[in-house]
């Protein structure tokens, strides 16, 4: 029997997902969770007996029934980030068969930027300080699109911590990040309860100490690192595609060719790969069964919130 595929989830996220699975010779479909008759779509993916795979890009706060039932049907699952944001969330989806788990895949798409898979393979065993920083206006994202619409604006599953959690993804992936310490959060007055931005501080059994600082904020894109280890300094930044490394002997920076697009379409090409049962390109690729710590820390970071701040910001 061919392979299925089927997305599910109308928005920019979802189409991305659908036109990419298109280009790379998928045969898929393209579901509205508002439309979908779940018996019927169940049905549909049992008939499959397995050769399905299910991409779900619905919002957070809604998926959980849908990943356990289609589970149930052996089809493999696509589960955009973050996977979850509730402790109890989160055992629940590392329950599903380990079958299921090993044909399945986490959203951590950054882990397809050629920045990201070096730095990934970078010595950082003397690593004892690290900052990571992403911030961009909100309203500049999309067009035709408002905060106070969007999931992004919602207490339950939205946020600045949750919709740049590729950070933390980041962090934890570089052995920087593994316990939240604490989570300062500033709240704008009108959307009480939703973090606008969140400061991290993280520590690791090896004694180092990271900061992790998002927000929707800043009036141009900032996406950088830095990692200081007892024999190098590196500086990161995903806007200008440069690495930088420093050492006692001189400095050294590198660059990293990038289109966008080519990291929806690796881990996309990963996961048709998984979903069949083959093995993945990427060595860091978010297998869902080796992504179960950092689920666990931006769940247990997004609950650590502290509301320290408050500011009236342009959020429309």
């Amino acid at each position: 029997m061919a392979f299925q595929y089927f997305v599910i989830g109308a928005g920019s996220i979802g189409t991305r997902h659908f036109q990419n699975l298109t280009v790379l010779g998928a045969n898929v479909t393209h579901l509205a969770w508002r439309d979908i008759d779940i018996g019927a779509f169940l049905k549909t993916l049992t008939s499959c007996k397995g050769n399905a795979g299910v991409v779900i890009a619905t919002a957070t706060k809604i998926r959980l029934p849908l990943i356990r039932e289609i589970a149930e049907t052996g089809a493999a699952l696509y589960i955009e980030k973050p996977v979850a944001y509730r402790s109890a969330d989160i055992e629940t989806i590392f329950a599903l068969p380990q079958e299921i788990q090993h044909r399945s895949v986490a959203g951590f798409m950054m882990r397809y930027h050629p920045m990201i898979q070096h730095l990934a393979q970078s010595p950082m065993d003397t690593l004892f300080r690290a900052q990571f920083q992403i911030g961009h206006d909100v309203t500049q994202w999309r067009q035709n699109w408002t905060f106070a619409n969007s999931y992004a604006a919602d207490p339950d599953g939205g946020g600045v911590l949750l919709d740049l959690c590729h950070e933390l993804d980041i962090a934890h992936l570089l052995r920087a990040a593994q316990t939240p310490l604490r989570v300062d959060a500033t709240y704008h007055p009108d959307f009480v309860d939703v973090d606008i931005q969140s400061h991290i501080t993280l520590t690791t059994d090896a004694g180092a100490i990271s900061t992790v600082s998002m927000d929707y904020l800043a009036p141009k894109m900032i996406r950088r690192g830095t990692l200081v280890g007892l024999d190098q300094q590196i500086d990161y930044d995903l806007v200008t595609n440069t690495l930088t490394t420093t050492t006692a002997s001189g400095t050294k920076t590198e660059s990293f060719a990038l289109d966008r697009n080519d990291m929806f379409l690796g881990i996309m090409q990963d996961f048709i790969a998984l979903s069949q049962g083959h093995a993945p390109q990427n060595p860091i690729a978010p297998r869902l069964d080796t992504t179960r710590d950092v689920c666990h820390l931006i769940a247990d970071a997004w609950a650590s919130r502290q509301f320290t701040a408050q500011l009236k910001a342009r959020l429309t």
